[in-house]
């Protein structure tokens, strides 16, 4: 039994350093670990991430960016079998480029490349939207005649040149 401010707590195995990601649940924050592993297939190094949810007791009440050192303790709820149990270097509530992959923002960019959320403005919808219907409004022949006709003037233009 050790002591996490005032009151005890039973640790069990691990005890590991780590950046805390989130602290927006009550009483509990993600602390995210860089991992180097090596894959003997390719004979490279490989970055792995570990977020693990924590108990945050209020006495330590550690913050966004804060270095912390988690002990692996009973399971306290579905996701959380970790406790906060020192702050080792408080940080300033933000997160030091390069300590913390954000994989938020590689999943916003996926979404937007593959449906979901869009970049584009409503008023850029708006404006593909017009013109997706100007040229609907105009015959498929149409279209292949000036497509063709632009080409032929480029032959000429071409051989005017020579």
């Amino acid at each position: 039994m050790t002591d996490v401010g005032k009151r005890p707590f039973s640790k069990r195995g691990f005890i590991v350093r780590g950046v805390v990601v989130s602290d927006r649940a009550k009483r509990t924050c993600t602390v995210q670990r860089d991992l180097v592993t090596y894959v003997p297939k390719y004979k490279r190094y490989a970055r792995k991430i570990s977020k693990i949810a924590a108990h945050n007791p209020d006495e330590i009440g550690a913050r966004v960016g804060d270095v912390v050192e988690i002990a692996e303790c009973r399971r306290i709820s579905k996701t959380k079998a970790w406790i906060v149990t020192s702050i080792v270097q408080r940080g300033q509530g933000h997160i030091m480029p390069g300590q913390v992959k954000v994989r938020d923002e590689d999943q916003k960019m996926h979404r937007r490349k593959h449906g979901g959320e869009s970049e584009r403005s409503a008023k850029q919808h708006k404006q593909a939207a017009n013109s997706e219907q100007e040229s609907e409004e105009l015959p498929k022949r149409d279209v292949h005649k000036k497509v063709h006709e632009a080409k032929a003037q480029k032959k000429t233009e071409e051989e005017n040149v020579e």
